[in-house]
């Protein structure tokens, strides 16, 4: 248990609010473990433990890449056609 420390103080560690710790716990971006103690549920995060980040979404390709990638395709799907 000494690797696991309460949601306050990875809070503390990592210079973010309790809420988003909690989040990020709830969401399973980080390891945890959930203990009873005096009859309440207590979450311990791995003291380690690293948030794992999301990739970043792919930008929104322009109308000019657009119709270069529709040319590109109507020459392959050609080529295919000639093949058959």
């Amino acid at each position: 248990m000494s690797d696991y420390i309460s949601v306050k103080e990875y809070a503390r560690k990592n210079k973010l609010s309790i809420f988003q710790t909690v989040k990020l716990a709830k969401s399973g971006k980080v390891e945890t473990i959930t203990k009873e103690i005096d009859g309440k549920e207590q979450i311990f995060i791995k003291n380690d433990a690293i948030i794992k980040k999301e990739p970043k979404p792919k930008t929104v390709p322009t109308i000019e890449e657009l119709i270069k990638e529709v040319e590109e395709l109507k020459k392959r799907i050609e080529i295919l056609e000639k093949k058959v």
